[in-house]
């Protein structure tokens, strides 16, 4: 027994199997044209005995309406932290040339002259100086009497055996006992003048003679001319 589907080839329009001419959205963001294109098309071959409900219809438009004020709220707040961060960048250019006292025991010597070490000690007492190179040795001891508060010990460069080290990155710390010979806490301190500003890491980072300083470390700035007026208790 045989079937004539002769008849059937009629369909084959070429312009009905283009499928070139169908529109998709598998590709493309489900905007508010293409949510109503699609709400239509379900109503429009929904079921005649047993079409969509209106809870149903009301739930969906609100879904599509939620999300669209999300997706808006989320585009405005882009917009805003972009316009925050540009904002906080050409502030924090202005920290280029300002004195400032930061939280830090790392510091460039220039292998020339003197340097500056600050600390923060919290009580009077016998203190100990080390200076230590990139490979972390010691490269200069000194011992040395201290006040509380801010203070500072003029390092002249020189080395346990005298000579003077050469330029590099180094860093220092204070240790210090009172007069019971209990511990006295005492903090090390950065102080210079930025001279420069990164920001390639997305966040400003001001720098020192090419040591980085975070800006959460930053205790306090001022302008050169203050600074200088200000001085400083000194201790060599």
């Amino acid at each position: 027994m045989s079937t004539d589907i002769q008849g059937i080839s009629g369909i084959s329009d070429a312009s009905a199997l283009d499928q070139s001419t169908t529109q998709t959205f598998g590709g493309q963001d489900l905007d508010q044209s293409a949510f109503m294109n699609l709400l239509t098309t379900q109503m429009q071959n929904q079921d005649p005995l047993d079409p969509m409900a209106n809870e149903e219809f009301i739930a969906q438009l609100a879904t599509f309406s939620s999300l669209e004020q999300l997706m808006n709220l989320n585009s405005i707040a882009q917009t805003m932290t972009l316009g925050i961060s540009s904002l906080n960048n050409a502030a924090m250019v202005d920290l280029v040339g300002m004195d400032i006292v930061a939280a830090g025991d790392e510091f460039h010597y220039s292998g020339e002259g003197d340097q500056e070490l600050m600390y923060d000690a919290e009580g009077a007492g016998s203190a100990t100086l080390n200076v230590y190179d990139e490979d972390g040795k010691v490269v200069f001891t000194e011992s040395f009497g201290i006040e509380e508060g801010e203070g500072s010990y003029t390092w002249d460069g020189k080395g346990t055996d005298g000579g003077t080290l050469p330029e590099g990155d180094y860093t220092f710390s204070v240790t210090a006992t009172d007069t019971n010979g209990d511990e006295v806490e005492v903090a090390e301190l950065i102080h210079g003048v930025v001279d420069e500003m990164d920001f390639s890491t997305g966040t400003p980072q001001p720098s020192i003679n090419g040591v980085a300083i975070d800006l959460a470390d930053l205790i306090r700035l001022s302008t050169q001319d203050s600074a200088d007026e200000e001085g400083g208790e000194e201790t060599t």
